[in-house]
C-alpha cells in the first residue's frame, strides 16, 4: 500500500487528504466512492511519499 495525497475542490475551496491505495488509480476511485463528487471535483491525485520504517533500538555498550 502506498499513501496518496488527494486534491478536491468545490469551486470555492480546496481540500487535500490522503488515502492508501495500491495506486494512483485506486486512490482515485477511493475518492470518487468516499466524497460527494457532485460537489467535489478530484483536481489531483499524487503519491505522498515513501512511509519511513520505525528505527531499531541502540543498545548502550557498558
Amino acid at each position: 500500500m502506498q499513501v496518496f495525497r488527494i486534491t478536491l475542490s468545490d469551486g470555492a475551496r480546496k481540500f487535500h487528504t490522503a488515502i492508501q491505495a495500491p495506486d494512483a488509480a485506486a486512490a482515485e476511485t477511493k475518492a470518487a466512492d468516499y466524497f460527494d463528487t457532485s460537489k467535489w471535483q478530484i483536481l489531483n491525485v499524487r503519491r505522498a511519499g515513501v512511509m519511513a520504517a520505525k528505527p531499531e533500538p541502540q543498545s548502550v555498550a557498558a
